[in-house]
């Protein structure tokens, strides 16, 4: 399978950033329960924001977003591919040119059994070790956001997914659909 460039940003979610949100953003934001799930998604799609800002030459608050039918977001008019993963301080955003691009970045809880979560999805063979249990749970989930797709559906067999570097305590994974993705690893949060 050839290579294709993929450029990932890794974010803290833990220091006060400007806020970059549309009208309807503020109202999804709103609806959290926790506090402190609010603000996370909030400098996360407000890091979507800046960074996508960057690739298409637009202001971040001029970004117009699509949905698909399982709820990946689509810039309105761009000709670039993008997805965003959140969990605990970390968020992780990864752009491509054209090509459809799925990421996810799990925070490794040793208490929850990912083996039988995994089992329902279909995956098999898998390994012992928590970490790697993980791992395997983000190309999973990687793979689905790229296709677009549900996650309980079977990602189609032309899309590659890879580990990425995770801050510690994390796991984390990128694919590409028809390509293997070439990682750059970009900005302040670099990893």
């Amino acid at each position: 399978m050839d290579k294709a460039p993929v450029d990932l940003w890794t974010v803290s979610l833990t220091a006060p950033s400007p806020g970059h949100l549309s009208e309807d953003e503020i109202a999804r934001a709103n609806r959290f329960k926790f506090e402190e799930d609010r603000v996370r998604w909030t400098r996360a799609r407000s890091a979507l924001r800046v960074i996508l800002s960057r690739y298409v030459g637009d202001d971040p608050f001029r970004l117009a977003f699509i949905y698909g039918a399982h709820g990946k977001p689509a810039l309105l008019v761009s000709g670039i591919e993008f997805n965003l993963s959140h969990a605990g301080d970390w968020a992780m955003i990864a752009v491509s040119r054209s090509i459809p691009v799925g990421v996810d970045i799990e925070r490794i809880r040793p208490n929850i059994d990912m083996a039988p979560l995994l089992h329902r999805l279909g995956e098999t063979d898998l390994p012992d070790e928590t970490q790697q249990l993980y791992q395997v749970w983000t190309r999973r989930e990687a793979k689905s956001k790229a296709a677009g797709g549900a996650l309980f559906d079977k990602p189609p067999n032309n899309i590659c997914a890879v580990d990425l570097n995770a801050p510690p305590n994390y796991a984390a994974s990128i694919a590409l659909v028809g390509y293997e993705p070439d990682v750059h690893y970009c900005g302040a949060g670099k990893r």
